[in-house]
């Protein structure tokens, strides 16, 4: 996985506007910037494309930019935490997400 440069500045940005979690679990762990759309799928690295991201949920979103819906069988854009609402696409029960 190659290495972008990200401004300090743009890093703190994202964290406080993330909130320190992950955008996909919520999880306040060891987070990472990531890009929602891919720079192998053409994504850049504008603000408005980094978020925060736990390496278990960056590593299964990967380079994806659509998954297939398991209750619905089709395949669907991947959610994007910068415009989405967590809560209308998620929850957690006891079993996890």
């Amino acid at each position: 996985m190659a290495r972008f440069y990200i401004p300090v500045e743009i890093e703190r940005r994202v964290r406080k506007d993330a909130q320190n979690r992950c955008g996909y679990c919520l999880s306040p762990q060891r987070l990472e910037i990531e890009h929602i759309i891919p720079i192998a799928k053409g994504g850049s690295n504008d603000e408005s494309n980094l978020w925060l991201a736990c390496p278990i949920c960056n590593r299964y979103k990967s380079d994806k930019i659509t998954n297939i819906d398991s209750e619905k069988g089709e395949i669907v854009k991947l959610f994007n935490p910068r415009t989405q609402i967590w809560s209308e696409h998620f929850s957690w029960t006891k079993y996890g997400l």
